[in-house]
C-alpha cells in the first residue's frame, strides 16, 4: 500500500497508514486485471471516485466501520477548509 487512501486526510494517507474504519485503503491502480494476480480480492473503495482500491473481505466484515471513519474524514476535512 502507499498510503494514499481515504484516511486521514482528503484522500491523503494519514497517520493510520491509510485505513478507512480498519480496512486496508490503495490509491490507483489499474482495474483491468480484476480476479487475478495482485487485484484478487479488491474492489473500488465507496466514496472515492474509483480512486481507490480496498480488500473485499475487510470491507464486508465493517461496512459499518468503513463509512463512519469516512465520514468522520470528510466532516475533519471540512472543518479544516473552512
Amino acid at each position: 500500500m502507499d498510503g494514499k487512501g481515504v484516511g486521514g486526510g482528503a484522500k491523503g494517507g494519514g497517520s493510520d497508514g491509510g485505513k478507512v474504519g480498519g480496512v486496508g485503503v490503495q490509491s490507483g491502480g489499474d482495474n483491468s486485471s480484476k480476479g487475478s494476480g495482485s487485484d484478487a480480492g479488491k474492489m473500488v473503495a465507496p466514496g472515492t471516485g474509483g480512486a481507490s482500491q480496498i480488500s473485499r473481505d475487510s470491507f464486508e466484515s465493517n461496512p459499518k466501520g468503513y463509512f463512519s471513519a469516512l465520514h468522520a474524514n470528510e466532516k475533519a476535512n471540512e472543518k479544516g477548509n473552512k
